[in-house]
């Protein structure tokens, strides 16, 4: 059985196979790629593969991206700040500073309890935390959907920053620089 749209003649029994976070998943028939755009779990820019397709192509290139309606493109990578990354990346600097500050504090007062370093902490990670999440919902205003990216933007700054990289398709400086940044930083508290 073979349906006709937008010109382009496809299988439907054959199915899609499509990339999500770097590994191959299908086949999937076309309607359920469709079930996936919709719940925006892929996007236009989805690499899918079908029997008689030379190469990977990206969604919105075949004949599925009558699914796409009215949906524009996400914003070109080159359009979004990075700022508040660069600002996460930095962060664990001058929270070590904090951080030395405070259990100065607490040395002064003869408070051996280990509250107020916990709280330089607390504060550090929510910082990157609310920081993190502030930058995923401007990703997502942009366009760029991915689960994975908002789950990592809760739990893990650097892993989000290479994963924002790579699905902004730029090179991850920023996430070295949070590596190196955090480094840094527990060098200067072990002094």
């Amino acid at each position: 059985m073979t349906e006709v749209l937008n010109g382009s003649v496809g299988s439907t029994a054959e199915g899609w196979f499509y990339s999500q976070g770097g590994q191959r998943q299908g086949p999937v028939p076309a309607e359920q790629l469709r079930e996936l755009l919709n719940a925006r779990l892929i996007d236009g820019d989805t690499l899918v593969w079908r029997k008689g397709l030379t190469d990977w192509l990206p969604l919105r290139t075949t004949e599925i991206d009558a699914s796409l309606g009215d949906t524009p493109p996400p914003i070109a990578a080159a359009h979004i700040s990075n700022v508040l990354m660069w600002i996460v990346a930095i962060a664990p600097i001058p929270f070590a500073f904090i951080n030395a500050f405070l259990v100065g504090m607490a040395l002064a007062a003869g408070d051996d309890s280990g509250f107020l370093p916990v709280l330089g902490i607390v504060i550090q990670s929510t910082a990157m935390l609310a920081l993190c999440l502030v930058d995923r919902f401007r990703l997502k205003r942009a366009g760029y959907t991915s689960g994975w990216l908002t789950l990592f933007a809760v739990i893990c700054s650097p892993i989000y920053m290479f994963l924002r990289a790579s699905h902004l398709r730029e090179r991850p400086y920023y996430g070295f620089a949070a590596i190196g940044a955090f480094f840094l930083a527990l060098f200067l508290r072990a002094l």
